[in-house]
């Protein structure tokens, strides 16, 4: 079994408005880290900003052009 840890939270929101949705970036030995947003394929990357990026093209194709995907800062 893979352990799992969540690294960052990641939140989707338009640029001035309120949350849409919420998903997570998880560090995973097999992909390096692995991005998740509800109803979207898991994104996989080398880094942590470049599962962001991918899933901020895949939340603008379905959200719009005008949201932004960022990491929760608490």
């Amino acid at each position: 079994m893979n352990k799992c840890i969540i690294d960052e939270e990641v939140i989707v929101h338009p640029v001035g408005g309120m949350q849409l949705s919420e998903g997570y970036i998880r560090e995973d030995k097999a992909t390096h880290f692995r991005g998740y947003l509800p109803g979207m394929e898991p994104s996989a990357g080398d880094t942590v900003d470049e599962v962001l990026g991918r899933l901020e093209r895949k939340a603008r194709a379905f959200y719009g052009d005008d949201i932004v995907v960022e990491i929760a800062h608490h």
